[in-house]
């Protein structure tokens, strides 16, 4: 659930085209988009997606056809032989979608502009922080006798033998 949300809030589908798709189905574009972004086109296959994206098989088909219904992208099939096929391409084809990925993209050859050289502020520097690694924990030690206050006999006499 938390890796559908992520992707559907990702940024990568314009407003006015997410407001037709469910949450899940937005969650499928956006992985599609970002394939597109990344290699031009997404050759992913739909369990693929589907496991990304955190949704069904169904999910992805659904949101796959719904988009080719409203022309925001085209499937080419890979037919090889008789029954086995290829994986699809998708590529986004929608004017909309495409100026809005274009809008976020960063180019390679564009570096950020650094200050000159004796001005400006000071760089941040990180605190030195342990990660609690939760997989590996201490061995528990075995509790020493019976826990204070529980008016048990055996624990009037420790105290006792520990008072003389």
């Amino acid at each position: 659930m938390e890796r559908r949300r992520r992707w559907a809030a990702s940024g990568r589908l314009p407003p006015s085209i997410a407001a037709r798709f469910t949450l899940a189905e937005q969650a499928v574009l956006a992985l599609v988009a970002a394939e597109t972004v990344r290699r031009k086109d997404c050759r992913l296959s739909v369990g693929g997606m589907a496991a990304i994206a955190g949704v069904s098989e169904t999910t992805v088909r659904n949101a796959i056809r719904e988009a080719v219904r409203l022309g925001l992208v085209t499937v080419e099939e890979r037919r090889i032989t008789g029954w086995r096929s290829d994986t699809n391409i998708l590529r986004i084809v929608s004017p909309e979608w495409t100026a809005w990925l274009r809008l976020t993209r960063k180019r390679k050859d564009e570096a950020p502009t650094l200050p000159a050289e004796g001005g400006g502020c000071k760089s941040a520097k990180g605190t030195p922080t342990e990660v609690l690694d939760l997989e590996i924990s201490r061995p528990a030690t075995p509790p020493r006798g019976l826990p204070r206050g529980s008016g048990r006999p055996q624990t009037r006499r420790a105290a006792a033998d520990r008072r003389a």
